[in-house]
């Protein structure tokens, strides 16, 4: 199995709307309700933790700790730091 770059992709992007959404509250309080809708009901469809779970426990089944242990790390990594760049790129819009 090759490194699943397209799931690290999809989960990054929706890691940094994730973040955008999150800060929009803080600007529109009356619309907060939507930000919510869009975030678990679109986002949460978009991001495919499951994917990722999938493919992890197949990367290490077959032996290929060292890319199992890269996904983990980076999708933890760099989906935790967009979901912070993605909040502060939202107060800047919104």
């Amino acid at each position: 199995m090759q490194f699943p770059l397209g799931t690290l992709m999809v989960n990054s992007t929706a890691a940094l709307m994730m973040g955008m959404l999150a800060a929009w509250p803080t600007a529109f309080a009356d619309r907060a309700v939507w930000a919510q809708l869009m975030a678990v009901g679109l986002l949460g469809s978009y991001s495919t933790v499951s994917s990722f779970s999938l493919q992890t426990l197949i990367l290490w089944q077959s032996h290929h700790y060292r890319q199992a242990l890269l996904n983990i790390g980076l999708s933890f990594g760099l989906c935790l730091s967009l979901v912070f760049a993605g909040f502060s790129l939202g107060n800047l819009i919104w």
